[in-house]
């Protein structure tokens, strides 16, 4: 049997006008019934590294720390998983896996130029380009990690002061992707519910009235609030956990 890591980075920080515990607390208590249930390891990096900027970067540092484990799965703390979702580790082998990420071309089109000028001799298809909030992979893939730290601490000071826009580390991780060459398998869109909100997935069939369940809970199986303010964040996060929080039990 494989050993398997559900690997989180929620850290409050000075460079954030709001906690980060001020939503994660709600995508914890989702991650950490589903590990129990499947008997997966749950690491959470709640401490900042000194040698990075942003939290965001402490993601790199999973290869530093899931060394022991078979296959491990990088998880957004703005992330929520249902709880009858079945065992992702069994969904594939060693593949590096993750959803496509292109819902709105124009943000990837002008991220993937603005983060042109490091990798030259790459071009990242549109219809390649995954969404780094979710990540599932294997021991063997934790050395693209570490190539992302080391390009992060040679370009500090630039991508600690980034001002073109396109994200942070998402699209550096599609480059360095294409880099390694690894073998992929790409998970159907309800394993990373981007987007809600311009899907219309808050609403639900009004026509069954017997049945309000929104459509990202009944369609979806990791939700993934991202893409709206902070506020909106927090406050869609403590609804969905408080409507759903009887089947984590």
């Amino acid at each position: 049997m494989s050993k398997n890591l559900i690997y989180m980075v929620a850290i409050n920080h000075s460079t954030s006008k709001y906690k980060n515990t001020d939503y994660s607390q709600y995508a914890i208590l989702t991650w950490e019934y589903w590990c129990k249930k499947n008997n997966v390891d749950f690491m959470l990096i709640t401490e900042h590294d000194d040698r990075l900027g942003k939290p965001i970067w402490n993601k790199e540092l999973v290869f530093e720390k899931a060394k022991d484990y078979d296959k491990i799965g990088i998880v957004d703390s703005d992330t929520m998983i249902k709880w009858d979702a079945q065992n992702v580790f069994e969904m594939y082998d060693d593949e590096f896996c993750g959803v496509v990420d292109n819902d709105n071309i124009k943000w990837v089109y002008d991220s993937l130029n603005a983060y042109g000028k490091f990798f030259p001799n790459f071009k990242v298809p549109y219809s390649n380009y995954i969404n780094a909030g979710i990540l599932f992979f294997s021991n063997k893939h934790l050395i693209l990690f570490e190539d992302i730290l080391d390009f992060y601490l040679k370009n500090r000071e630039e991508l600690d002061n980034w001002d073109k826009g396109g994200g942070k580390e998402q699209t550096i991780l599609n480059y360095h992707l294409l880099n390694h060459k690894f073998k992929r398998k790409y998970f159907n869109p309800s394993w990373n519910l981007i987007h809600i909100h311009k899907k219309d997935m808050f609403a639900n069939n009004w026509q069954l009235e017997e049945d309000s369940t929104p459509f990202f809970i009944k369609y979806g199986n990791i939700w993934h609030f991202t893409g709206f303010s902070i506020e909106e964040r927090i406050l869609c996060m403590n609804k969905t956990w408080n409507m759903l929080k009887d089947n984590y039990k």
